[in-house]
């Protein structure tokens, strides 16, 4: 995965956890604004090794990891139509599934006929009913890192996404912490870029500086 903006002389390559510094507060904002409205034709560009764009719906961004909801419509949306690529695997269940829907359609709709009002259904989707039997990501973290390792754990198993970008995130964050979050994101094979407006200590980075020179700087993690 390769990421590339004007300022930049060559793309950066994203090495699974892969931290960028921009220490000019004005390009730092416009990068962030950047990746909120990324799509195909942007001047941000994120591409994979065939030089193939990814797309802005292959791109999940995090800046407020606290207030990120885990179980947000658009992300079990995602969840869902992944059960259903599943279930899809299994013909024998999907089919099962399907008449057990269908009997209780039925069912409903007879009910409707003899109300006093003129009501009507529609066939629910697989997609709908498992909103309506409240399958959602079970959740349990109690500090920010754990709500981290969450948020890279669904992202690994959201097959649409692509890269995943940490606003800001390593503030909040030990040494220790972004060493086992390293582990992490190398045992998952995960792509994780995390965007930061200034140095982190003893870690691997690109920083680019002030006068729009990008180095690379190796720490020890």
């Amino acid at each position: 995965m390769m990421l590339n903006f004007k300022l930049l002389d060559e793309p950066i390559r994203i090495r699974k956890m892969t931290t960028l510094i921009i220490e000019d507060v004005s390009v730092f904002t416009n990068l962030v604004e950047l990746f909120y409205r990324y799509n195909e034709e942007s001047e941000l560009k994120v591409f994979d090794k065939k030089f193939k764009t990814i797309k802005d719906s292959e791109l999940l961004i995090v800046t407020d990891i606290l207030g990120y909801n885990i179980n947000s419509t658009s992300l079990l949306k995602l969840v869902y139509a992944d059960l259903e690529d599943q279930l899809n695997e299994k013909p024998e269940v999907r089919t099962m599934i399907d008449k057990l829907t269908s009997t209780i359609s039925d069912l409903i709709e007879y009910e409707l006929i003899d109300h006093e009002l003129d009501l009507e259904s529609a066939d629910i989707t697989v997609q709908q009913l498992f909103k309506a039997l409240g399958v959602r990501i079970e959740v349990d973290n109690d500090t920010i890192f754990e709500k981290v390792i969450e948020i890279i754990k669904v992202f690994k198993y959201l097959t649409r996404k692509k890269l995943l970008v940490f606003i800001n995130a390593c503030s909040y964050l030990k040494p220790e912490e972004l060493l086992e979050l390293r582990e992490y994101i190398s045992l998952y094979n995960a792509k994780v870029l995390f965007l930061e407006p200034r140095k982190v200590p003893n870690i691997n980075q690109y920083i680019l500086d002030n006068d729009y020179f990008l180095m690379e700087e190796n720490g020890i993690i």
